[in-house]
């Protein structure tokens, strides 16, 4: 319970102090400019995000890493999977003022599979073993540091994504532990049935680093929160992204306040803030899939992920 508090207190903190920055001003011709300012801002940030698919360079990227299943519900364990995962998009750059920053926007689709067997041969004894394969359309920003033929890139992630899970042994029933039978709870095998063998609908978010050493070449790390819903409520879904999505948008004015007046530190700070935000909002969705609104909770999936980028 005071986690959960604890959590809403960050999120409420983030959203105000960021409406409180953008309207600090002087003047009232110093606010109306800022006016004009934030409307052109809003409407390239909407133009970015989803216009322009094709736009920019074409790139290929490899992934792979260790994740964590798991469901809130569930007394069993889920064994660690191994991914690999393969996007393509296209990245745009964009100068910043100072000669240092730049900003970076990508838009990409992506499928990957998560399973047991890609992991290790560890003794996955008593844990439920499985197989997943995803697939769904995403965007990555932020702002980065520019040195000469090195770029450094610090980034936040998010996509929507379809995912059908194959748990084994799930098909001949899996035995409920003791205390479902006792305090007639719902059995593990009915909690996991939700999730198998159909594609269902969720999201992820992943924060990381990229680092460009050359034109055409790039590495990252990064992790992954990712949800998936046992079904989709779309009234609910919509309302929690929403307030999810307002949150976002406050801190982009916030960053774009603090890039102005200090842009070595606008990096960092963006990375921070937007990163520990969705991964708060995540945590609050392992119990309710729509939170803040009354649901189910959904399967989970906490991934750490390297990669490599070709841009062309």
């Amino acid at each position: 319970m005071f986690k959960k508090s604890f959590l809403i207190i960050i999120l409420t903190a983030i959203f105000f102090s960021a409406q409180i920055n953008a309207q600090d001003e002087d003047s009232d011709t110093t606010n109306y400019k800022d006016d004009e300012e934030w409307f052109n801002d809003w409407d390239w940030n909407w133009d970015d995000q989803w216009s322009g698919w094709h736009h920019g360079k074409p790139f290929i990227e490899l992934d792979y890493g260790i994740g964590k299943p798991d469901h809130d519900k569930l007394n069993g364990k889920f064994a660690d999977v191994g991914l690999i995962e393969l996007k393509l998009g296209y990245v745009s750059f964009y100068d910043r003022s100072d000669e240092t920053i730049i900003e970076f926007n990508e838009r990409y689709a992506f499928a990957s599979r998560l399973a047991t067997d890609l992991k290790s041969t560890d003794d996955n004894y008593n844990k439920y073993e499985s197989d997943l394969w995803r697939f769904g359309f995403g965007r990555r920003s932020g702002y980065g540091y520019s040195f000469d033929k090195v770029k450094i890139l610090p980034y936040t992630q998010h996509a929507a994504v379809w995912s059908k899970l194959e748990v084994d042994g799930l098909d001949g029933g899996v035995a409920p532990a003791l205390d479902d039978i006792l305090f007639g709870k719902q059995s593990e095998s009915e909690i996991l049935k939700r999730f198998d063998g159909e594609f269902r609908f969720g999201t992820l978010s992943e924060g990381g680093i990229r680092l460009e050493a050359a034109s055409f070449i790039s590495f990252n790390a990064g992790y992954e929160a990712a949800v998936i819903f046992p079904r989709h409520m779309f009234w609910k879904h919509l309302g929690s992204f929403i307030i999810e999505t307002a949150g976002l948008e406050a801190l982009d004015k916030f960053v774009d306040e603090v890039i102005d007046s200090s842009p070595f530190a606008g990096p960092i700070v963006n990375f921070l803030l937007k990163n520990g935000y969705s991964y708060a909002f995540y945590l609050l969705k392992k119990e309710k899939m729509n939170w803040p609104f009354n649901t189910e909770a959904p399967l989970t999936y906490e991934t750490f992920k390297i990669g490599v980028t070709f841009t062309f």
